[in-house]
């Protein structure tokens, strides 16, 4: 009664303050709070976000919602990035910059303003954790004494790039060198011993861990967890779309086919490795959790294909889901644009800041989002209009084909990782302009996200 009296006279402003330890995280309903004062800090950035949940409901005469949030300075081993990185999206070295610069590109009408000491202080505290080594990892992960990796990041206030930091990371590493890989689990004395000691041929699935990065969209995730369990069924037994989703698992972890003789023992040499498929069901599921995207299917003529509108793949996994790759076929490709004859689509594949110090000038395409539905983007410097395939691009309805577009900010990652694309779904032919290359103007099913519209738009200035 107490408790609900105080809110009351809050509402009516009889009060304009009310101190609150532990009471309302989550669930309050006062949409007239316009200032919130964090006093007790949290690691966990999700508690963070309930907290500063309480002040963004909108009410009358609410034109702002002010924070104050005291950076108190208890514990050394007290890191500010969580917090910074979950209201801004930022990654470290970009929260670095952003900090330094005063946050310069929050959206329209929000601002975090630090004092001079704060700025300092936070900007140690972040170059700190960027120089957090493998050794002082592996400790910390000890430390926190939790196996499975959604817990360890939800205790430790990590993110996934923190884990893998780049090409070859895997959790099961840390935690085997962690010495918190549970072998007493292990049903025989040959499986222990490989729990315990990897092998050369499982360090080499390990090492394609950063590939299942991606998975962010239900089906994938769904039916990858299903090919790595340990009573999957065989390949011929999958359903047609589970199929074309094996062969996607399957060149995400051999690009070249691993000298395999069939997708099944590609996928049950995979399941002989426990530690392996816990790592990709366990990446999955986080993979989905943590998506800001609303994944769609690519419409009509491509329905049949299990590939979605704003969900993130590696090249290997498209061109498997296409009908490009296919074992005893071809197993590789490097080029910006890939003609699947199988499925009779053209994707594009565009890295959209390009670096001039490793592309040559011939090949640095023109590629820019014109509006959130509408794309610029140029051919090889070999196609002309009258050419097969300019002819392709240019009158794709009329022969029936489609055209995919998947995009990504850069070729490497701040942590140097190769980058994922961000697929954009079907596209038609608007206009075309010039010859080797031609400039094509192509229109959207679907509006890019907001953030890749950002992205893509400002290549072209």
């Amino acid at each position: 009664m107490e408790r609900t009296e105080a809110l009351r006279r809050l509402r009516t402003r009889e009060l304009n303050c009310l101190f609150a330890v532990d009471l309302f995280n989550e669930g309050l309903d006062l949409p007239e709070i316009d200032t919130i004062m964090l006093l007790r800090p949290t690691q966990s950035a999700t508690v963070f976000l309930q907290q500063l949940g309480r002040g963004l409901r909108r009410a009358k005469d609410k034109a702002v919602l002010t924070v104050l949030d005291y950076i108190g300075q208890q514990r050394r081993e007290f890191r500010f990035d969580a917090k910074l990185r979950a209201l801004t999206g930022l990654r470290r070295k970009a929260l670095e910059k952003a900090v330094e610069e005063g946050f310069p590109f929050l959206p329209s009408g929000s601002q975090i303003i630090l004092d001079r000491v704060a700025q300092q202080t936070v900007l140690e505290n972040i170059r700190e954790q960027l120089r957090v080594n493998r050794k002082q990892l592996v400790a910390e992960v000890r430390s926190y004494g939790e196996p499975v990796l959604e817990d360890y990041l939800r205790e430790s206030g990590r993110d996934l790039p923190d884990v893998y930091r780049k090409t070859g990371d895997s959790w099961t590493s840390l935690i085997r060198e962690a010495g918190l890989v549970d072998i007493s689990q292990a049903h025989d004395v040959v499986l222990a011993s490989q729990l315990n000691e990897p092998s050369e041929l499982e360090e080499d699935l390990l090492r394609r861990m950063t590939a299942m990065l991606c998975v962010d969209d239900p089906e994938r995730a769904e039916t990858y967890t299903k090919l790595v369990s340990e009573h999957a069924p065989r390949y011929d037994e999958l359903s047609d779309r589970e199929q074309i989703l094996a062969r996607m698992l399957f060149f995400a972890l051999w690009p070249n086919g691993g000298g395999h003789t069939s997708y099944d023992a590609g996928l049950r040499f995979l399941r002989s490795y426990p530690l392996v498929c816990a790592e990709i069901r366990q990446l999955a599921a986080l993979g989905v959790q943590r998506s800001g995207y609303a994944p769609k299917g690519l419409g009509l003529g491509l329905q049949q294909i299990p590939l979605y509108s704003h969900a993130t793949y590696r090249r290997e996994e498209v061109l498997a889901a296409l009908g490009y790759f296919a074992l005893g076929g071809k197993s590789s490709h490097r080029e910006g644009v890939a003609w699947c004859a199988e499925t009779k689509t053209d994707a594009f594949f565009v890295t959209l800041d390009k670096d001039e110090n490793e592309r040559a000038a011939s090949i640095m395409y023109k590629d820019y989002a014109m509006s959130p539905e509408v794309f610029h983007w140029e051919s090889q410097n070999a196609t002309s209009p009258e050419s097969v395939t300019g002819r392709r691009y240019i009158n794709h309805k009329a022969l029936g084909s489609k055209v995919l577009l998947f995009t990504r900010a850069r070729q490497r990652d701040e942590n140097g990782m190769t980058m994922p694309y961000t697929c954009l779904g079907q596209m038609d032919y608007m206009s075309h302009s010039g010859s080797k290359p031609v400039a094509i103007v192509w229109k959207l099913h679907r509006a890019m996200p907001a953030d890749v519209f950002v992205e893509a738009g400002a290549v072209a200035h």
